[in-house]
């Protein structure tokens, strides 16, 4: 039955997809957007029953064309759980017998602002919006799970040459799923990076985070740090690098005292189609709590099974050290069906930085498929193995398969 409806669900998002490209003689003015997302997702973790869900996300919204220096962009969310809920752990629906799978239904409203550009080199950006600095560890619109994340914000951004600078004021996150997982903030961004050469960049960040609302308040958290990345050719060898460092301490409706530190690092090496990406994180944590980020991205860092981040924090009540490994290798091809493949595999190794207590090891593994008119398809799988104690969690499999639009 899930098979059949997941066939016919997967047909109904292409004929979806496919029906947008009739208005694209652009009769509205400014850009219509539209972003639709099926997915079945499969998991296994140990203590729960097994889990299966298909939803299908769609946001649909427009931007309006410049005036004046304004331009002004809406947008609309649902997630729909095709066949039905009662086979996962959604958060809000009761059953907590199963693996939790966060991808409730809902319709929210997901992006609504006002953007102004009073000078060329100035601009100013109201309302619910999107946001992200650096790679998205601390601040970022997490984007995994079905309803991703917006803020309500004002964003003021100014840039001269190689140096570019950003304040927010920051006032709530909407998490997922849904509008149930919302945190009230009252919150102060700060966020500057320059270009030293074409190979190395540098960035500074002070993050005064407070979030109100009863349950996140001890995320609440003053962060410090600077990142630097670049990037270098040698011949047909390219090789990329980064390196990030933050301080991190209770903060204003905190009720916890924490002092810990961040410590992230990667090198990676390409040719050809191929890569070869080597990263090492360090994330503190004091016995007691971990590393908050409750602006930031989780599913990125720390294995893509998520059993090291989640609730705005990361790592354990005795953090995380991970090194891994990846290899993957992409293609493209000017025309035909497929108009693209990327695939590969990362390995993770888990140790608990506070005590050198092991924490487990996972693989990551993807394969996707770039196809014509915006569409993708792709199969995603990571799978968890701990050594069964506290403070590793437990064993979970996760599997994905995916297929996407985008207009």
């Amino acid at each position: 039955m899930k098979t059949m409806t997941a066939t016919l669900a997967a047909a109904l998002l292409v004929g979806a997809a496919a029906a947008p490209l009739a208005v694209a003689d652009n009769s509205l003015p400014g850009d219509i957007l539209v972003d639709m997302r099926m997915r079945y997702e499969n998991v296994a973790q140990d203590g729960k029953l097994g889990a299966d869900a298909i939803t299908l996300r769609t946001r649909l919204g427009w931007k309006s064309p410049e005036w004046n220096g304004f331009t002004f962009l809406g947008e609309v969310e649902n997630v729909t759980a095709v066949d039905g809920d009662d086979d996962y752990n959604s958060g809000f629906n009761g059953l907590s017998q199963y693996a939790g799978i966060k991808d409730g239904e809902f319709t929210e409203l997901n992006r609504l602002q006002v953007a102004f550009s009073p000078f060329e080199n100035v601009s100013v950006t109201l309302g619910r919006q999107y946001l992200q600095f650096d790679d998205g560890q601390f601040v970022a619109s997490a984007g995994h799970r079905q309803d991703k994340n917006s803020h309500d914000a004002i964003r003021i951004g100014w840039s001269h040459g190689a140096f570019d600078a950003s304040y927010v004021y920051h006032d709530r996150i909407n998490r997922g799923p849904g509008d149930n997982s919302d945190w009230q903030s009252d919150s102060h961004l700060f966020h500057a990076g320059y270009e030293i050469n074409d190979t190395l960049d540098v960035s500074g960040f002070a993050y005064f985070i407070d979030i109100t609302s009863a349950g996140g308040r001890d995320r609440s958290n003053t962060t410090l740090g600077a990142r630097l990345a670049g990037e270098r050719s040698y011949g047909d060898l390219g090789v990329e690098y980064a390196v990030m460092y933050a301080h991190q301490t209770d903060y204003a409706s905190a009720t916890i005292d924490f002092n810990l530190a961040y410590f992230a690092s990667d090198l990676a090496f390409s040719y050809g189609g191929a890569e070869l990406a080597l990263g090492y994180d360090v994330i503190e944590g004091n016995g007691s709590t971990g590393f908050a980020n409750p602006l930031g991205k989780n599913h990125d860092f720390l294995g893509w099974a998520d059993v090291f981040s989640g609730g705005g924090r990361q790592g354990t009540v005795d953090g995380v050290e991970d090194f891994n490994v990846m290899l993957s290798w992409s293609r493209e091809w000017e025309a035909g069906f497929v108009r693209g493949l990327s695939t590969g595999v990362r390995r993770h190794e888990f140790e608990a930085e506070r005590t050198g207590a092991d924490l487990g090891s996972e693989w990551d593994a993807f394969v996707e498929l770039d196809l014509p008119q915006g569409l993708s398809l792709a199969l995603e799988t990571a799978d968890y193995d701990g050594p069964g104690v506290a403070p590793a969690p437990a064993d979970v499999s996760r599997t994905w398969v995916v297929l996407s639009y985008r207009r």
